[in-house]
C-alpha cells in the first residue's frame, strides 16, 4: 500500500510542479507546442513530520509528456499538459506503462498592459490506468513472487484557479511573473495553494533561459482525510526550485532542458518523495 501511495505522489509532482504560469496569452490563432521526456529517481521520502523515511525502495519514472497553448482569442488561451506514457518500477520491480491524467486550462486576460494580468481556470480528467501489476524481478520464497500496483495517475478530479502577474523589464530582454493559485480537490482530500516566482532572461535571440520557484501549501483539512494519508497528495507541501533553458535551432523550433529539485525556501518538504527531475524536450511556436 506504502508503494502505491508514494507512487501516486509522486506523479502528482511531476505533472503538476513543471507547468509554466503566465500573464500573457497568445495572439488569437497562435501556438505552442513542447513535447518532452523526462526522468527520475529516489529512494528519500518525507514523512508528515518532514523526517526521512529510510524504509522505502528506489523509485524509477520516465515519462513521455505534451504541453500546448492554443489563442482562442486575443484574450483567451487554451492550454493542454499531458502526460502521456508513463514507465515506472521500484527497486527489483518490472518496468510497468500506462497513461496520465490530461490538465485542461483556459487562461483569461484581464489586463494587457504592463503589468499584464491573467485568470486561468483548470480541470484534471481521472482517464488514467488504476490497475497496472508490477511483478518483482525475483521470488521471495519458491513460487512466491511480491507484486505491487503502480497506477499511471490518481482516480479522481482536480479543480484549480490561477491569477498570474506578469512584466518585462522594459528594453531589457527579460521578464518575471508572479502567481498564485487555489486547488479544490474531492471530499476526501485537503484543498491546496500554490504561490510560484519566476524571472526569464533572452540572453541572444535564439537562447533564453528561466528560474521558478514554487511553494505548494496544504489549505482547509477535509473532514474525510486522514492525516497520514498521501494518496493523490493528501498532506503533500512542498518547495520546488526549476531551472529551464531553450535554444532554437531553426526557425520557431527549439531544443528545451528543465531540472527541478526541491528545497526548504519557501514551505518545508512533507509527505514528498523527493528526487531531481530532469527533462529534455522539443518546442515550435507559430
Amino acid at each position: 500500500m506504502k508503494k502505491k501511495i508514494i507512487f501516486l505522489l509522486t506523479i502528482f509532482l511531476c505533472t503538476q510542479t513543471l507547468k509554466a504560469q503566465s500573464g500573457w496569452t497568445r495572439e488569437r490563432g497562435g501556438i505552442y507546442v513542447k513535447a518532452g521526456v523526462s526522468t527520475l529517481g529516489s529512494d528519500k521520502y518525507f514523512d508528515m513530520e518532514g523526517q526521512v523515511n529510510p524504509k522505502v525502495k528506489e523509485f524509477n519514472q520516465q515519462m513521455l509528456s505534451l504541453y500546448a497553448e492554443y489563442g482562442i482569442t486575443k484574450n483567451i488561451t487554451a492550454i493542454l499538459n499531458y502526460p502521456y506514457l508513463k514507465l515506472q518500477n521500484y527497486e527489483n520491480f518490472e518496468i510497468v506503462a500506462g497513461t496520465g491524467n490530461p490538465q485542461l486550462e483556459l487562461r483569461l486576460a484581464l489586463y494587457k498592459k504592463i503589468p499584464v494580468v491573467s485568470l486561468a481556470i483548470g480541470v484534471e480528467l481521472p482517464i488514467s490506468q488504476q490497475t497496472n501489476i508490477s511483478q518483482a524481478k525475483f521470488e521471495t520464497a519458491p513460487g512466491v513472487r511480491e507484486s505491487t500496483n503502480l497506477p499511471s495517475g490518481y482516480e479522481d478530479f482536480n479543480y484549480w484557479s490561477t491569477l498570474a502577474v506578469s512584466s518585462g523589464f522594459g528594453s531589457t530582454p527579460g521578464w518575471a511573473t508572479v502567481s498564485g493559485q487555489f486547488v479544490k480537490r474531492g471530499k476526501n482530500y485537503s484543498n491546496q495553494a500554490r504561490l510560484g516566482f519566476e524571472l526569464g532572461y533572452k540572453w541572444t535571440p535564439k537562447f533564453w533561459t528561466n528560474a521558478r520557484l514554487v511553494g505548494l501549501y496544504r489549505i482547509a483539512k477535509s473532514n474525510n482525510a486522514s492525516t497520514g494519508n498521501i494518496t493523490n497528495g493528501e498532506g503533500t507541501e512542498y518547495t520546488t526550485l526549476n531551472i529551464g533553458v531553450a535554444y532554437e535551432v531553426i526557425k520557431n523550433w527549439s531544443i528545451t532542458a528543465d531540472y527541478q529539485t526541491y528545497n526548504t525556501f519557501l514551505v518545508s518538504l512533507k509527505n514528498v518523495y523527493s528526487a531531481p527531475f530532469y527533462q529534455i524536450g522539443i518546442s515550435a511556436e507559430f
